[in-house]
């Protein structure tokens, strides 16, 4: 009999065991307060968790050390089955219950230190790396490229020998069998990761990045390559290296980004080509406001659509009905006019409205201001509030605005039940 398969079955045999005899609750003793109690069975070499507390019924489990390779059983209604560590929801690294750290302190810290650095399946590819000498040493030398890879794997749905057999391959091998520039200086790149704070909606914007080598080569000499910084040159690839790179990724709040935004949709290709050259946040304001300027000056008729006859096409109709103070920018002339009373950039949003993916409100009281909504897949989104010159304005007005919207939105899912929409 295979050794590794006949400790595996000791292992599952003392685990059987121990959840026979606890199955009692009342001899797993842990905090009143908590819903899950722990125990470590240093015989059976096990964590067990009772969850019962926490679900209204029996549900113990038992996750075997690492030298037995996480070998995980549930005890649910006397029901006796396997599982996966993964699936228990375990903290991972320095946990205040003495059980669990007794239990933790078997995995090498060779293995704990870098997977500590991920923001997830730390549990999963520990137990590879318990399985497999070609995980544990991509672990030690690229732990981010190993969760790269593993996530990989997962999404095409490759077995665990399939995984193995890409950890055991050269790093660049592996750049190149995930579709990524296979070059030594991507490996460095991918080593410089803050992975920790990659979520699911900035793990997108890391492969697009990661897959333009141009990207990867302006890149070279970052330090650190966090989760901003990834969100930033998703959208913006042209600021790359440069110093406007480091202006936007070190923005504390939207107005850097609404800037750029206002630039490129008020000023195209060229306010892109002057921006690339800024090293201030200065120079970006003083260009919104020359192109803002320059917006107030335009003849209303380059907004316009015509139809077949020679007639201004009209704005699709707003997603919410004008209200006494509240009212709707139905026409191209009219959004020229509130650029040049408010004096800011609202009229470089004409194509979107047009395209029906935007819808522009006056706002008369309780002061006056410009608001702006955002319309994708049929929903609608609060998206900007300015005053003059776009101030911001006061919380009295912005209360106001946003109950506004809010029944609005409640008005909505009434009269179209399935079809809300959402902030």
């Amino acid at each position: 009999m295979n050794t590794a398969f006949q400790g595996q079955k000791t292992s599952k045999g003392r685990i059987e065991a121990c959840l026979a005899a606890k199955r009692a609750r009342s001899q797993l003793v842990g905090d009143a307060g908590s819903p899950v109690t722990y125990a470590w069975d240093q015989d059976a070499a096990c964590l067990l968790m009772d969850y019962s507390r926490l679900l209204g019924s029996e549900s113990l489990h038992a996750v075997s050390d690492w030298a037995s390779g996480f070998l995980t059983l549930h005890c649910n209604n006397s029901q006796l089955e396997e599982g996966s560590v993964t699936d228990l929801g375990l903290p991972f690294g320095s946990y205040a219950d003495g059980a669990f750290r007794q239990w933790f302190a078997t995995i090498p810290r060779a293995m704990t230190e870098p997977l500590a650095q991920l923001p997830g399946r730390r549990y999963a590819l520990a137990r590879l790396a318990q399985r497999s000498q070609v995980v544990r040493d991509l672990i030690i030398s690229n732990v981010n490229l190993c969760y790269l890879l593993h996530r990989f794997a997962t999404a095409h749905g490759y077995p665990e020998q399939a995984f193995a057999e890409l950890a055991a391959r050269k790093q660049v091998d592996i750049l190149r069998e995930m579709g990524l520039p296979p070059h030594k200086r991507v490996v460095k790149l991918i080593r410089k990761i803050a992975m920790a704070e990659i979520d699911t909606f900035a793990f997108s914007r890391l492969l697009r990045v990661l897959g333009d080598e141009t990207l990867c080569n302006a890149l070279v000499h970052e330090q650190r390559l966090t989760r901003r910084l990834f969100l930033v040159l998703a959208r913006y690839p042209w600021v790359a290296g440069r110093p406007l790179q480091r202006l936007l990724c070190e923005a504390t709040d939207r107005s850097r980004r609404e800037w750029v935004e206002d630039n490129i949709r008020m000023g195209g290709e060229e306010a892109v080509r002057t921006m690339q050259q800024f090293d201030q946040i200065s120079q970006l304001c003083r260009l919104h406001d020359r192109l803002v300027a320059a917006q107030m000056r335009q003849e209303s008729w380059r907004l316009r659509r015509f139809d077949a006859n020679g007639k201004v096409v009209p704005y699709p109709p707003a997603p919410f009905a004008d209200t006494q103070s509240i009212q709707a920018i139905k026409t191209p002339d009219a959004l020229q006019a509130e650029t040049e009373e408010m004096a800011h950039c609202v009229s470089s949003y004409s194509e979107r409205i047009y395209n029906g993916r935007y819808a522009v409100y006056k706002v008369l009281a309780p002061e006056r201001l410009t608001l702006g909504l955002k319309i994708h897949d049929g929903r609608v989104l609060f998206d900007q509030l300015r005053g003059v010159a776009n101030q911001t304005p006061s919380q009295q007005a912005q209360a106001a605005v946003e109950q506004w919207f809010r029944d609005c939105l409640e008005g909505s899912r009434q009269a179209r039940p399935g079809q809300a929409s959402q902030k």
